[in-house]
């Protein structure tokens, strides 16, 4: 539980038929009002059709959980508290043993949707399963556990233990999956090492923000000066906006998301300046070179001097803080006492020491020598 709400997404759930044992679960924890922002329970047919505006074709089916997520997606998207705080539905339809008679197996059906994939999940009970308090204590850890794999703190093979390991879960996803980052639905996206892509996650300590394309082991070195200061989780940053480019097209995005893979964590953002990604990730440092710092501090690139001072001061306020390698540049290595830093400045920038670490690879000279040798 303390993992669901460590993360930075937040979730409304409707839940119908069982397993609303999970909002207790959720809520009698610190943090569940940063995780939770809406629970429904229509439980009578009529109810279901009023969330849904209309009757599911069957009460109990995965269908109807998908319904039902997708809905409580809406719900959390209109309650969040700001639209940089990131967000999922989760909906369940269940028919647990019951008094009455009933054609069908017991059973659990479950969806998480983020806006572009949906995570489902079916739990059937046996016969040996009919014990409704061991069927309800069962539905309540998958729903867990797949909002935890949901909000991307914890894989489902970690979490589907064995009161849950019959489940079945499967993996839809739309066309374009950065559409609900372009489009703003959803704020940022975590890729972890393992493959996954999930909506927000937990904030990282810090950034290490580029282009990469392609990364190279100067990004490493940043990393690992970030990791040394900051400790777990560090990720790398990339935004699928700029300034002065066109959008990064999704395709593109992904290619160079593959870097990553078995290596860390990897967060997907709309936002090109470093003030748009404090406010997405407020307390988080980032982990920079010396040319990237001095763009930081140079008016030519807020319009004035006065909006750079405002920046700045937002930058602060927001937690933020840069740290900031030496760089190569035009042969002469610049460091961040080369900068000349407004008073706005002072406090937010750090050195790392040129005898820890120097970046003299860049990006774009990657790519020239490329295409010098093709």
């Amino acid at each position: 539980m303390h993992c669901i709400h460590a993360s930075r997404t937040a979730a409304a759930l409707v839940l119908t038929g069982g397993g609303t044992g999970a909002i207790p679960l959720l809520l009698r924890r610190p943090g569940g009002s940063r995780t939770v922002l809406d629970v429904a329970v229509p439980y009578g047919a009529a109810a279901v059709a009023d969330y849904l505006g209309e009757a599911p074709a069957q009460a109990c089916s995965a269908e109807t959980a998908q319904l039902l997520a997708r809905r409580a997606f809406g719900r959390a998207v209109e309650l969040r508290p700001e639209a940089s705080i990131p967000v999922v539905g989760l909906g369940t339809t269940a028919a647990l043993a019951t008094d009455r008679v009933r054609r069908g197996e017991d059973r659990l059906h479950a969806a998480a949707f983020d806006g572009w994939r949906t995570l489902a999940l079916e739990l059937p009970f046996s016969s040996r399963q009919a014990n409704r308090q061991a069927q309800e204590t069962a539905a309540e850890r998958a729903i867990v556990a797949l909002l935890a794999d949901a909000v991307g703190v914890a894989p489902w093979r970690q979490l589907a233990g064995s009161p849950i390991a019959s489940a079945r879960r499967r993996v839809e996803v739309g066309d374009d999956e950065l559409a609900v980052v372009h489009d703003g639905a959803q704020p940022w996206v975590t890729a972890y090492p393992d493959g996954r892509r999930r909506p927000g996650g937990q904030i990282p300590t810090a950034l290490v923000p580029g282009s990469f394309n392609p990364w190279h082991q100067a990004h490493q070195a940043l990393w690992e000066a970030a990791r040394r200061r900051f400790g777990d989780p560090v990720a790398y940053e990339l935004s699928v906006t700029n300034v002065d480019k066109p959008p990064l097209p999704t395709g593109e995005a992904l290619r160079r998301t593959t870097q990553f893979r078995g290596r860390a964590r990897l967060v997907l953002t709309a936002a090109p300046t470093f003030v748009e990604k404090a406010r997405l990730l407020p307390g988080a440092a980032f982990v920079v070179g010396a040319d990237t710092a001095r763009r930081v501090v140079e008016p030519v690139y807020y319009g004035g001097t006065e909006p750079m001072r405002a920046a700045l001061r937002e930058l602060r306020s927001l937690g933020a803080r840069f740290v900031v390698a030496g760089r190569l540049e035009d042969g002469r290595f610049l460091q961040l006492r080369d900068l000349p830093l407004p008073r706005e400045a002072v406090g937010l920038f750090d050195a790392i020491p040129a005898r820890e670490l120097r970046v003299d690879v860049s990006s774009t000279e990657l790519r020239r020598g490329r295409t010098a040798l093709g």
